[in-house]
């Protein structure tokens, strides 16, 4: 494998490693976000406040669901990281054919679940019979294209894990455009209301996917699986469900309290809602930057962590820290400040602004701890440890429900905005603690212990 094809991130200056890695996962992950805030702008602009409220809503349950199908391709991501690091090329092409497999079972698993739970979860979301109609057809229509979604998911997972973040992003840069070009074609020139925006986002997203697979397929021999050997590895299936379900489970824990705040946001009214909606929008543009540099971090640890160089992987957890206060030092303080407009882009409705503005100016406050809070779910799951992530998961479950329906009745509909915040905190103490502890230093996540490339010869002859 060619080092421009891939990156080995066991030796080298870390900090720089993790930052060229990590920009073209960041810029990658803005331009998923151009899908949201396109979506968001055109829906707005084109169909009003309803649509947009209703399109808001659709996104707590449709991330309930995509949660399973991020785990498992963060379970792919982890198995192969450790692999490459340990230099076995055949376990990384066996793990491909059993990743694809469990990705295709998911996402078929996905879209019927979601299809069938659809009403019922907008429903439990406290949706009004106004915003039900539209709701209901765009998380409908997003579902039917989870296959397209894990495609995409996959393909970039596995080039990431050996290293090479350059690829996903510059397809998924093609795909954005075509995104944006897509929705005012759906929503703006055809009659298709919220349904358009859904199957723009669909589209393009299988298209992303298929060219980054494609190339993966083109350039790196190691993927080129034999007709004859497409059979999945049973021990690898179970190596990348043992990985991937629990974050699977971890992020769907933490949907759930998203939901439940997202109820309780609705009972506001529309106005709340759509202040919400886009504030979710900048709040999750900020989490890019916390994503991208955990998705570098736990491709570095997992590649580590197989070559058995644990005290480099303390190295890279330092640089995490040192990434983060440079990101936020610059996001923070602009989104602070630019509140207003950034409000009145999407909105004309002078209540819908003010709410926007005071939430923006509360969380970008606190926005750090979440960073930090994603370097530990990174560190701790690509080392193995995946078990103290759920607990995480939970921690954000019990605080975020908690602090939901009290702060509320304590401070008004302003106590909404510290929840986030609160909830932040608290989990990354949890994870502070355990990787403090040096816990995850003992467990030295080694796959290839389980099943050597000799075993299985053994087995053969024997």
């Amino acid at each position: 494998m060619k080092k421009e094809q891939t990156m080995d991130m066991t030796r080298g200056p870390v900090l720089r490693q993790m930052a060229v890695f990590g920009l073209p996962v960041l810029l990658g992950m803005l331009c998923q976000r151009i899908y949201n805030f396109a979506d968001t702008y055109i829906v707005g602009r084109y169909l009003g406040d309803q649509a947009l409220a209703a399109v808001s809503i659709s996104g707590s349950a449709m991330y309930m669901m995509f949660s399973i199908m991020m785990g498992v391709t963060t379970g792919v991501s982890v198995v192969i990281s450790q692999f490459y690091g340990a230099g076995e090329k055949k376990k990384i092409q066996e793990t491909f054919t059993a990743g694809a497999h469990v990705s295709l079972w998911v996402a078929v698993l996905v879209t019927l679940l979601g299809v069938w739970t659809a009403r019922p979860l907008l429903q439990v979301l406290q949706t009004s019979e106004e915003l039900m109609p539209q709701a209901y057809t765009y998380l409908v229509v997003i579902y039917l294209g989870c296959a397209a979604t894990m495609l995409y998911n996959f393909a970039s997972a596995v080039l990431r894990a050996m290293g090479n973040s350059v690829v996903p992003l510059i397809f998924l840069i093609l795909s954005s455009i075509l995104n944006v070009i897509l929705d005012i074609a759906f929503v703006s020139w055809m009659p298709m209301g919220v349904a358009g925006a859904a199957f723009a986002t669909v589209l393009s997203q299988l298209v992303s996917g298929i060219l980054c697979l494609i190339y993966a397929l083109w350039i790196l021999p190691v993927l080129r699986v034999p007709r004859r050997k497409w059979r999945p590895d049973g021990y690898l299936v179970g190596q990348v469900l043992r990985y991937g379900l629990p974050t699977g489970l971890q992020m769907s824990i933490i949907s759930i309290s998203d939901m439940t705040l997202q109820a309780v946001i609705n009972t506001y009214g529309t106005a709340m809602i759509v202040a919400y909606g886009v504030c979710m929008k900048v709040e999750g543009l900020g989490f890019q930057l916390a994503d991208a540099i955990g998705s570098s971090m736990g491709t570095f640890a997992g590649q580590n962590a197989g070559a058995g160089n644990l005290l480099r992987v303390k190295k890279g957890v330092r640089s995490a820290y040192l990434l983060n206060v440079i990101c936020y030092g610059v996001f923070c303080p602009a989104v602070f400040f630019l509140a207003g407009p950034i409000m009145r882009a999407f909105t004309g409705t002078p209540e819908a602004i003010q709410y926007g503005i005071e939430y923006m100016r509360i969380f970008t406050v606190f926005f750090l701890a979440g960073g930090i809070l994603v370097v530990y779910h990174n560190i701790l799951r690509a080392t193995g440890d995946v078990a103290v992530t759920v607990l995480m998961g939970v921690s954000e479950v019990i605080t975020r429900i908690g602090c939901a329906f009290l702060l509320p009745m304590l401070f008004g509909y302003r106590g909404l905005w510290f929840v986030s915040p609160i909830t932040w905190i608290c989990a990354a103490l949890v994870g502070a603690v355990r990787y403090y502890s040096g816990a995850w230093e003992k467990k030295e996540f080694k796959i290839s212990e389980g099943r050597s490339d000799e075993d299985e010869q053994k087995e053969k002859k024997g």
